[in-house]
């Protein structure tokens, strides 16, 4: 038996050993060894783009030349590896959220040659569009759209123990801790900006389902929750918990039973107005200084409920709206404008509009409100398409298991841009390139069998 053994040593391929038997077939010739597998360029770009969403302001460092920063260099390189990626298969590039970003532009053009101001931030709409442009083409291959959801939750969740971690040693460069405060930044620059991201991630989670342990889901979401509750943003705070309750309203209609979740919305609904009826009859500043004594970021969270937070915020909103009622002009004051003419008007308190739909109209006119209506209408469709039961395909079903939750994670855009400007945030756009990613490749084809009913045609071969 040892004879024909073809390990045995000195044996040559395809030669049978010396003490093999005549008429003995030659031995097999051995396999070659594993060859290591590697990372094509376009997926070191993919995870290195996501990566570098956060650093804005890495380290304390101060943001580059018109408030550029790393995601910006990333994003050059992301777009040219996918424009190249597309083209050597030969295929057509899709552009998501083209048209109501073209009339945003449109709009801004047009307040900005009149009031010869704000030319530089239609160059940055257009660059965040890029950011979902990549992230839905690169999104046609479900091998790709893993990688970028699974991008997204690892390193997230490793951002998170990383503002922990500072917040607990004490390492501002880590956790971004505010000079002036107790309230995480991370690389942001932004408390604000940082509570978004977190959100995101906690519902790229959900919506996945991934770490596929429950134990381990539940651990980053809990590690992702502590990261989010570190910046103390009371906006994000509300976003959070209404998105929450969004999603489960929305996965109680996906699986049929619309009476539950008409029933959970109106206790929900009534609990709520409880709750601002009490907040409005009853003196809570005792209670809230109570509990600011009780945690430095107690204190810089919902200690700022009622206190100088709240009003900066209302003065901003009332400066805003009275900027608004005193146009004449239908092309509004010009992109990113409300700053300068806040200091040109010499207001008390000078900030950058503190609301999504207040500056689309006052910076950009008529036409900016219509162009922000229109992206949120699409915005909104695409996430009730990939939401119905059934519409995606079992592959990307695989992926992304509830997709009801990336409609719960627009919520949280939709509310905090009552507070903040969010839809010009990196990593929302980012978020969008998921959304469009599923609805352009990863629906079902049509009952008649057709394509899915898409602008972009048929799903191409691997997304049906």
């Amino acid at each position: 038996m040892t004879a024909l053994m073809p390990t045995q040593p000195g044996a040559r391929r395809g030669v049978p050993p010396r003490d093999a038997p005549a008429g003995a077939p030659p031995a097999a010739p051995p396999e070659p060894p594993a060859l290591r597998r590697r990372w094509p360029l376009t997926s070191v770009a993919l995870v290195l783009g996501i990566a570098s969403l956060p650093m804005l302001m890495p380290a304390g460092l101060p943001p580059g030349p018109g408030n550029t920063g790393l995601p910006d260099l990333a994003l050059i390189g992301l777009s040219a590896v996918t424009l190249l990626w597309a083209g050597t298969r030969g295929l057509p590039v899709r552009w998501p959220f083209l048209v109501p970003t073209l009339m945003t532009i449109i709009a801004g053009g047009i307040a900005a040659v009149v009031n010869q101001a704000g030319t530089l931030t239609l160059v940055k709409d257009l660059f965040v569009l890029m950011w979902a442009v990549c992230i839905a083409n690169l999104g046609r291959d479900p091998k790709m759209l893993r990688l970028a959801l699974r991008s997204f939750v690892v390193i997230g969740t490793f951002y998170a123990v990383v503002e922990i971690l500072g917040m607990i040693l004490g390492i501002e460069a880590m956790s971004g801790k505010q000079l002036d405060g107790e309230r995480a930044m991370f690389t942001f620059g932004d408390a604000n900006y940082a509570s978004n991201w977190f959100i995101c991630i906690l519902f790229i989670v959900r919506a996945t389902r991934y770490p596929h342990k429950r134990w381990h889901r539940w651990t980053v979401c809990a590690v992702v929750l502590v990261a989010e509750g570190l910046t103390g943003s009371n906006g994000g705070l509300l976003a959070l918990c209404v998105a929450l309750l969004l999603g489960h309203l929305f996965r109680l209609v996906r699986e049929g039973k619309a009476h539950h979740a008409l029933a959970v919305g109106t206790l929900a609904f009534l609990i709520a107005g409880t709750g601002v009826a009490v907040v409005t009859l009853v003196n809570i500043q005792p209670y809230l200084d109570r509990a600011s004594q009780m945690s430095p970021v107690l204190r810089d969270s919902i200690g700022r409920t009622t206190g100088e937070s709240t009003e900066s915020r209302s003065s901003v909103n009332a400066a805003t709206l009275q900027m608004l009622e005193e146009q004449t002009r239908p092309w509004g004051i010009g992109p990113n404008q409300t700053r300068p003419q806040m200091l040109a008007r010499q207001y008390g308190y000078v900030r950058e509009a503190h609301n999504d739909y207040i500056a689309a109209v006052l910076e950009r006119g008529f036409l900016g409100g219509v162009a922000l209506i229109t992206l949120l209408f699409v915005l909104i469709r695409r996430c009730v398409r990939i939401a119905r039961r059934g519409a995606l395909t079992a592959e990307y079903a695989a992926l992304v298991p509830r997709p009801e939750m990336f409609g719960a994670l627009l919520a949280v855009f939709l509310v905090s841009a009552l507070f903040y400007q969010t839809l010009h945030y990196r990593h929302g756009w980012a978020f969008f390139g998921l959304v469009a990613a599923l609805d352009l490749f990863g629906r079902r084809a049509s009952p008649a069998g057709g394509p899915p009913a898409t602008p972009d045609g048929p799903a191409p071969e691997g997304a049906r």
